[in-house]
This record gives C-alpha cells, sequence and structure tokens, in this order.
C-alpha cells in the first residue's frame, strides 16, 4: 500500500516535470518526405480522421486543424486514439500489432460475468482455490462479501483472484466462461482477440490497441462497470467486519487529467512482463472524448503520460464539429 502510495505521489510530480504542460512541445513532427514518414510508423498522414470501415456516417468525425503535427513521441510499441461518437481513428501508432494485453482482460471478464444477470446483492465467498498471484489480494477468504464488491475488487484494484473468482460465481466452469469470453470478442469484431483466462495472468491473452479501444468502449455501456471505473478508491466491508481500502490502479483518476477541462470517464489498466505496461482509457474535454489505448509503454507511469499526452495533442489538433 505504501508503495501504491509512492507511485500515484511520483506520477502527480511526473505530469508536470517529466511531460510539459503544452503537449504541442512533445509533437513528433515529420517531414512530407514519403521516406520520412514510413520511418515513424505514424497513421495520420493528412488532414482527416479515418473512419471504420463499415461505419455508419451519421456522427460527422472531428477535423484536423493542425496539418503538419503528426502525434507525440510515446514510450509504447502500439498506441490509438478514437473518437467516441464517430469511431474515427485520430491518431494510431502500430494499433494492429497484436499483443499481450495484461488485465485489461478484465473488461472482457467484467462483461461477460454481468451477462449472467447475477444478483450483485447476494452474499458469497472468496475460496482459497480461487486464488490466482500476481498482483495484490484485496479480499479475504471464507469471509462473507457482496458479489457486487467482488466485482468492484476485481476493476477498481485489479485484483487477479476476485476476476477469477467470478467465473465461478457465474455458474459456469472457467472454461465454458472463456469460451463466452471468446464468443463475445467475435460478437464485437475484436478480430484479432484471444482470451485464455479470466485474469489476464496469461500471456496468451492477446489483442491489439485497436481491438481493445471496441472492448473498453463496449464494457462502458455497461452501468456497473462505468461506475467502477470512475473510482479512485473502493471501501468494501466483509461479514467479518475487514475493511478493505482499494486504490485504483488507474492513477490518471487522481491527476490534473481528471480535474477542471478534462474528465477520465472510463478506464483500466494492465501489465504482465510480456505486455509491458498498458492502459485503456476515455478522457472527456468540452464536451467530446475519445479512447485511447496505449500498450507495451516502459516504464509503470509511462502509460499514464503517454495518455495525458496524446489526450492533450488530440484535443489541441482536432475541432470536434457542433452536430
Amino acid at each position: 500500500m505504501i508503495a501504491r502510495a509512492l507511485a500515484q505521489f511520483l506520477f502527480a510530480i511526473s505530469l508536470f516535470q517529466v511531460a510539459p504542460l503544452d503537449a504541442s512541445l512533445l509533437e513528433a513532427r515529420v517531414s512530407a518526405d514519403p521516406a520520412g514518414l514510413s520511418a515513424v510508423h505514424f497513421f495520420l498522414s493528412n488532414g482527416t480522421a479515418h473512419l471504420p470501415e463499415n461505419a455508419v456516417r451519421e456522427v460527422l468525425p472531428p477535423k484536423k486543424i493542425v496539418s503538419n503535427s503528426f502525434g507525440v513521441l510515446t514510450s509504447a510499441d502500439s498506441a490509438i486514439v478514437v473518437d467516441t461518437a464517430s469511431g474515427a481513428t485520430l491518431y494510431a501508432e502500430n494499433p494492429d500489432d497484436v499483443r499481450p494485453m495484461g488485465s485489461i482482460t478484465k473488461l472482457m471478464t467484467a462483461m461477460v460475468f454481468l451477462d449472467t444477470k447475477p444478483d450483485l446483492n447476494s452474499s458469497i465467498t472468496i475460496k482459497k482455490a480461487d486464488y490466482i498471484g500476481g498482483g495484490i489480494t484485496y479480499l479475504h477468504f471464507d469471509d462473507p462479501t457482496k458479489l457486487d464488491d467482488v466485482l468492484g475488487s476485481a476493476m477498481v484494484g485489479s485484483d487477479n483472484t476476485s476476476a477469477h473468482a467470478l467465473a465461478r460465481f457465474s455458474g459456469l466452469d472457467e472454461e465454458a466462461f472463456v469460451k463466452k469470453m471468446n464468443e463475445k470478442a467475435v460478437e464485437l469484431r475484436m478480430a484479432q482477440s484471444i482470451f485464455v483466462d479470466p485474469s489476464g495472468i496469461s500471456s496468451e491473452n492477446v489483442s491489439t490497441a485497436r481491438d481493445l479501444s471496441t472492448l473498453l468502449l463496449a464494457a462502458q455501456s455497461y452501468p456497473s462497470i462505468k461506475e467502477l471505473m470512475q473510482k479512485s478508491t473502493l471501501s468494501i466491508r466483509q461479514g467479518s467486519g475487514f475493511v478493505a481500502v482499494i486504490p485504483s490502479t488507474n492513477l490518471l483518476l487522481t491527476s490534473a487529467m481528471n480535474r477542471d477541462e478534462y474528465e477520465i470517464t472510463a478506464g483500466k489498466t494492465g501489465y504482465i512482463p510480456q505486455a509491458g505496461y498498458c492502459l485503456a482509457t476515455v478522457v472527456k474535454h468540452d464536451g467530446s472524448s475519445v479512447a485511447i489505448v496505449v500498450l507495451g509503454a516502459k516504464q509503470i507511469d509511462d502509460r499514464f503520460t503517454d495518455a495525458r499526452n496524446l489526450a492533450v495533442w488530440t484535443f489541441k489538433t482536432f475541432v470536434w464539429p457542433k452536430q
């Protein structure tokens, strides 16, 4: 807990010291020479946003107004920025590279769990057999707990054991639950995504930045998940009287990106060594919002700094039409 608090403090400082206030200072300005463009591998090469192939064009995409700005320098291996209203891709770097996603997997786990229509007010117990390592287990075993709080522990604190237990509480065995996860991916047209476990601990859970932007927006449509993704902390009291205070792994929620002119309306982190540091988040500004996915950042705070800089760059570089 002390380490988590220290990380939050250091990240708050890094937003102002590592990333300049004006994200344009970090812009990757590429020459008009095609060789220069190909060397950087940025997706945007002109002044237009890129709509999905089968997009229903009832909502106009934002227009790029700074034609010679192609993005910001990131530490990520893959990144994408998507306008949530039109579905237009506003920025992308290696958006279709298939990579492990870590605990972003839990967004799919939560949706499949909720699709079984569970009674979230029911009292259950976490068993030792539910234990999955690789992170903090917040809830005590064999201690009565509301099912809703198990979902909260999985989403806010990224508790692997809680996520694993959700599969059991769905009434399905793990194999059948994972099958539902993959069926849901097909339903959402996440063509490059494969799920093998509910917690995300396996490196065989793979996806792309583009697919994960779809997953994030689908998860945000579930009121229970959306509410949890906006909580910076969650307090859970179990039957014994034990109280677990769970800080969110999404440090953007307690940063300057969630005050004044910006708002974080959704988000989920992920990390395993094979994936690097990952983040999928939705940032709202002046009535418009974008989904940002950063995969394979090199350091724990880089994913937040990258997402912050991409958000600021996007809202400075594009203008949203009045619908």
